[in-house]
């Protein structure tokens, strides 16, 4: 009998711990974000993000694009630009856009099916960019830059100078005999395939020619040159450079003037 008494009592205890534990509330709040109607959604965390997903390469690459369409809003603006032969959406904090220039930015959150509400439309592949900065002037954050070195924001006006090599000197000459070149001041043409900008007072730009395979020339200038630009440009050989950091160069093309 008294074992009975026993198994009631624990039973009505377990029951009334249920019932607390059951009458708590159960929606989850959602994560950050207020309920402001003002907000625009872009970098807010209330806006509806059906397929919204990170893209691990854009957090780590500079990219540089080419402003072709401006949608600006209350706080924000939306770009379709031009990177190489790509075309995509970016949004980032409202600033003056100049279509047709270049800018530079770091990261970027890659949203898919973005709807925006200013624009009662909805962006197939877009992308959040905290941080747009004109090829032209500025640098980003996040690079290496010298404290003693100003800032070359504009392109010389001066003649250009004498070439010591007729004629465009090929990417391929140049890797197969670099002491012939040293120090010579040369004309290169090609592809800009990668820009790093405003690193010790100047930008650093990546040129192909296709003259040997997968080659690439550094050149240093103070020119705004855009990723996928075609350039000509003169500059003075420097081999064995070392700028310390991590910049070493077994070839360098330096002071780079640009031709067209």
């Amino acid at each position: 009998m008294m074992d009975t008494r026993i198994y009631a009592c624990l039973f009505t205890v377990i029951l009334l711990t249920l019932s607390a534990c059951d009458s708590g509330p159960k929606a989850i709040p959602a994560e950050g974000g207020s309920n402001d109607g003002s907000s625009t959604g872009v970098f807010s965390g209330t806006a509806k993000d059906p397929a919204g997903v990170v893209d691990p390469a854009v957090e780590k690459d500079l990219h540089t694009v080419v402003a072709l369409e401006s949608l600006p809003t209350e706080k924000y603006v939306y770009l379709r630009v031009k990177e190489g032969e790509d075309e995509f959406w970016i949004a980032t904090s409202l600033q003056e856009i100049t279509i047709g220039r270049s800018y530079f930015y770091r990261g970027g959150l890659l949203k898919t099916d973005f709807p925006s509400k200013e624009y009662n439309r909805t962006f197939d592949r877009l992308y959040l960019v905290s941080q747009l900065v004109p090829s032209d002037h500025g640098s980003m954050g996040s690079l290496p830059t010298s404290p003693t070195a100003p800032m070359q924001s504009t392109v010389s006006s001066s003649p250009l100078p004498a070439l010591d090599v007729a004629g465009n000197t090929r990417i391929a000459d140049l890797m197969s005999d670099p002491k012939k070149f040293g120090g010579k001041t040369i004309q290169v043409s090609g592809k800009c395939t990668k820009v790093n900008p405003n690193i010790m007072g100047r930008n650093w730009i990546h040129v192909k020619d296709g003259s040997k395979k997968d080659a690439e020339l550094v050149i240093t200038t103070d020119a705004p040159i855009a990723e996928g630009q075609e350039v000509t440009m003169i500059g003075t050989v420097a081999l064995d450079k070392d700028f310390g950091s991590g910049y070493q160069y077994g070839i360098l093309l330096e002071g780079g003037r640009l031709v067209k």
